[in-house]
């Protein structure tokens, strides 16, 4: 039975993407998964353990996810874990390996980490987000409470233009401390996606007619202007993309209809033609009308990455394609025996 503890540098660093990959691909493989998150803010309702219970372990024979704990209060320096509730943890944990053969705990943050990882029988997993000064010293520093244990370090989201950077400079440097490295992925735009509900509630728009497909992901925005080339040119460059324009600009909202459009924002609070209406109903896309001019919406549109999250299976699936794509198979594989 393989134990893996996943945890990570910092929040949002990835550590759920990454068991959300390794659940599918182990699934995949014929193997019987499980999921364990011993610490929440949130224990009555912990999104992770609901995200993953409803979309990813949906098997009928899949062990139900057991509640997570309360995050410890905070000593007069640092959160102390009981040994009662190691204990508890640790019998949750053997209850999962009896009816799984792959168990993912999703770790919690430092510095609770370093004292729950080397307590638990598992091999570990740090996700270091790339950062600017992330260094080989200070992943070293970070997993040494773990050593023994730790099967290896995936380094998550640097940018593409940094990537001699890192493979040739950080993993081999990590790799010269002794330190493990499974691999490093590049960011990716669909990991950034929101759907296009979010963007409708962050830009406080309402719907133009019945809204479907709202649960559609949206990695780009482009602005409808005066633009130069033809509508094709210019709209059919990307998929999944929002257009933002102005409401009286049918010409516009045709042309970006005809392409991989998933949402049209409609700037102005004025209402689109019947035929723009009738179009975007045939094709599925919503229309969502704001108040506030081309230019304001755009930029008001530059908090919304913060909504982003991970709770989709289709990025889930991609986030799978990335790890199968940029880090050591085999070394993942040798994890479980």
């Amino acid at each position: 039975m393989g134990v893996i503890q996943i945890v990570s540098n910092r929040p949002g660093a990835g550590k759920t993407c990454l068991i959300g990959a390794l659940l599918l691909r182990f699934s995949q493989q014929g193997r019987k998964v499980a999921y364990y998150k011993p610490f929440s803010a949130t224990p009555e309702n912990d999104p992770d353990a609901a995200f993953i219970s409803s979309r990813l372990l949906t098997a009928a024979d899949s062990p139900q996810i057991p509640r997570p704990h309360s995050i410890p209060q905070t000593g007069e320096f640092t959160p102390t874990i009981s040994n009662q509730l190691v204990q508890q943890i640790r019998e949750g944990i053997s209850e999962l390996t009896a009816a799984a053969d792959v168990v993912l705990l999703e770790g919690p943050e430092f510095p609770l980490a370093a004292q729950l990882v080397p307590a638990l029988p598992a091999r570990v997993v740090l996700v270091a987000q790339y950062e600017k000064g992330l260094s080989a010293e200070g992943v070293s520093n970070l997993v040494q409470p773990f050593r023994s244990s730790l099967a290896g370090v995936v380094i998550n989201s640097f940018p593409v233009h940094r990537q001699r950077e890192v493979k040739q400079g950080l993993v081999a440097a990590l790799r010269g401390h002794g330190v493990p490295v499974l691999g490093a992925i590049p960011d990716d735009r669909a990991m950034l996606g929101v759907t296009v509900q979010q963007i409708a509630d962050h830009l406080g728009g309402w719907w133009v007619q019945e809204p479907e497909n709202t649960d559609a992901y949206v990695d780009r925005f482009l602005i409808g202007g005066n633009i130069m080339d033809s509508g094709p040119n210019y709209f059919g460059r990307f998929p999944n993309q929002a257009v933002i324009t102005r409401a009286e600009r049918p010409d516009i909202q045709m042309a970006s209809l005809m392409c991989d459009t998933k949402c049209l924002v409609l700037t102005g609070g004025a209402e689109p033609t019947e035929y723009v209406r009738v179009e975007a109903s045939q094709r599925g896309v919503p229309l969502v009308l704001v108040e506030g001019d081309t230019i304001s919406t755009a930029e008001s549109l530059s908090g919304l990455l913060e909504h982003a999250n991970a709770h989709s299976r289709q990025k889930m699936q991609r986030f799978a394609e990335l790890v199968q794509d940029h880090l050591d198979s085999e070394a993942l594989e040798a994890i479980l025996e």
